[in-house]
């Protein structure tokens, strides 16, 4: 496993390795604001209750970076030059020269600004560093993140049924993008 990137930032995007309790903790809690507004009317509150409670805290969060999955914070440079919380993402490199990009998510003051395009730079761009050649996510086959994802470049490789325990289950395509790995 490589070391975490340092903090690059995109049009004043910075994407912080997220290392300490802390950063653990503020992801956590960007995680249940992001779920609540915008998972609840796509899966409903029943479901996005037992994910944030299952998935979405810091043990849940910490336990994945204890196995090699990587935490980035999102942060907005504010013109006052303070930094804004505006989501988070966690890959793993996966055998294959892949990269699973398992979390993405924007707070909704976020959304439909390019912020998520560069953000996805940023992911693209750490898996390329490394050598990686295929990016594949997970998404709700009823998220309009799908098509925003096909924008990108990503296809529908297959579709998932995943029983999550609950009495939920997840209905997600597999989407992938291939990668051109620098010479």
């Amino acid at each position: 496993m490589s070391a975490a990137a340092p903090s690059p930032t995109l049009s004043h995007l910075n994407f912080v390795p997220v290392t300490r309790p802390g950063q653990v903790a503020t992801v956590a809690a960007l995680a249940h604001d992001i779920w609540y507004e915008y998972y609840v009317p796509l899966i409903g509150r029943a479901q996005v209750d037992y994910m944030v409670d299952k998935f979405q805290n810091p043990p849940a969060m910490q336990a994945q970076i204890d196995q090699g999955y990587e935490y980035f914070l999102v942060q907005r440079q504010l013109e006052s030059g303070k930094q804004s919380d505006i989501g988070y993402c966690a890959v793993q490199e996966q055998p294959g020269r892949v990269m699973f990009l398992s979390k993405f998510y924007l707070h909704h003051a976020a959304r439909g600004s390019g912020t998520g395009r560069r953000c996805m730079e940023f992911i693209e761009g750490l898996a390329r560093r490394r050598g990686l050649s295929l990016l594949w996510l997970t998404v709700n086959k009823g998220n309009p993140a799908v098509q925003a994802y096909q924008r990108l470049g990503f296809r529908i490789a297959a579709d998932l049924v995943m029983d999550i325990g609950g009495g939920f289950v997840m209905d997600d395509y597999r989407m992938e993008k291939a990668l051109e790995v620098p010479s």
